[in-house]
């Protein structure tokens, strides 16, 4: 489909509390035709990737939007409209604190895989490693190839700004060369950030005693494809059988009644423990909740950096700096992330306060959509 391409006559800056929902926003762009149906470039701002995918999520939802969304959550919206076409270039800038993903450009493949359905991809970074998503090419079917752009910015102490500029500036250049169209998006936890499983049900030590279950190790021979394979599906196997075990105490039955002999990747000792420590304290226990923190435990763990204001306010001017190197995008997306704590409370309103300010100074009069799920 050939169609030119709309500019809006004011900047539109679409506003959401969790990350996932911009995609909504994204997508409208795309039906408005003010961006590309295929081949955009994600500019993304964030102190988390966000660049897992749905495990059991269907890979045909993503023509189905409404089933998208549904499936969605923060930490897993990019690459199912990646695997759908729409970008085929994403650069994630982050903050040195987050240390998810090494720094440097990841070219890989994403599809259908043939036999589950669902989306995998040949990235074999422990980041998808440990996750499960780790498939070979020729199980993949509809492949797309990706590229990804790891940047580090925003130091307290950023020595050789412009010389790290001005790599960022090229790589910028060099994906947008065929295509400008790009959507410029930010999280606010990008400037400061919390893990808020850190202090979730503390009193049983909950985070530090989930490590004992939530085990990752990596492959030590990373060149052998089949190490690569069995560690990605051991650690598959690993997570469905703590989804089971949390599911059925989420239904209000007790660990006792669960067949833990049925376990195979799970040490049912440590299991035991867990459980026993949270019941010990707590009366009510969100059990889904529990897996979900245990879900983001692997090799390096999610980043817990509360920025002082003042280096939040220079990070801003070197995100700007950079910014006014660059052309304008077609939209912006901003998440605030308060809901779910990511973004600091402390420091939540300075973040969105001087980071509209600084769009607006820098792209002018600016169209603030402030979205809400399902609007």
């Amino acid at each position: 489909m050939v169609y030119k391409i709309k500019k809006h006559s004011s900047m539109f800056v679409h506003v959401v509390d969790d990350h996932h929902d911009a995609l909504r926003y994204i997508y409208r762009e795309i039906g408005s035709k003010h961006l590309p149906l295929y081949g955009n470039v994600l500019l993304h701002f964030d102190s988390h990737p966000d660049l897992s995918i749905p495990k059991d999520m269907p890979a045909d939802y993503v023509y189905e939007k409404e089933q998208l969304f549904d499936s969605l959550s923060i930490e897993n919206w990019i690459l199912p409209a990646a695997y759908a076409g729409h970008f085929d270039k994403i650069i994630w800038v982050k903050p040195p604190w987050a240390r998810q993903l090494s720094e440097g450009e990841t070219v890989f493949s994403i599809g259908k895989h043939k036999t589950s359905g669902a989306i995998r991809l040949t990235n074999s970074n422990d980041f998808y490693l440990s996750e499960g998503l780790y498939c070979l090419e020729d199980d993949l079917e509809n492949i797309k190839s990706i590229k990804l752009f790891v940047f580090t910015m925003c130091s307290s102490v950023f020595e050789g700004s412009e010389e790290k500029l001005e790599i960022l500036h090229n790589k910028f250049n060099d994906y947008t060369r065929d295509n400008p169209h790009y959507i410029l998006d930010f999280d606010c936890d990008f400037f400061s950030t919390n893990n808020p499983f850190l202090t979730m049900y503390s009193k049983a030590n909950m985070y530090n005693n989930l490590h004992k279950i939530y085990t990752f190790t990596s492959p030590e021979n990373r060149d052998d494809v089949n190490s690569l394979l069995q560690c990605s599906r051991s650690r598959e196997i690993l997570l469905q059988e703590l989804e089971s075990v949390f599911m059925h105490l989420d239904d209000g039955k007790s660990l006792d009644n669960y067949p833990t002999g049925n376990l195979t990747a799970v040490n049912p000792e440590d299991l035991s423990f867990v459980v026993t420590e949270l019941l010990k304290h707590y009366d009510s226990i969100d059990w889904l909740i529990v897996h979900n923190a245990g879900c983001t435990i692997d090799n390096i763990e999610l980043p817990n950096h509360h920025t002082v204001m003042t280096d939040i306010a220079q990070s801003m001017n070197i995100v700007f700096n950079f910014l006014s190197m660059i052309h304008k995008p077609a939209a912006i997306t901003v998440a605030l992330s308060t809901g779910d704590e990511y973004c600091p409370l402390e420091s939540a309103d300075f973040i969105s306060e001087t980071l509209f300010l600084k769009l607006e100074c820098l792209y002018n009069k600016l169209n603030v959509q402030k979205c809400t799920e399902g609007s």
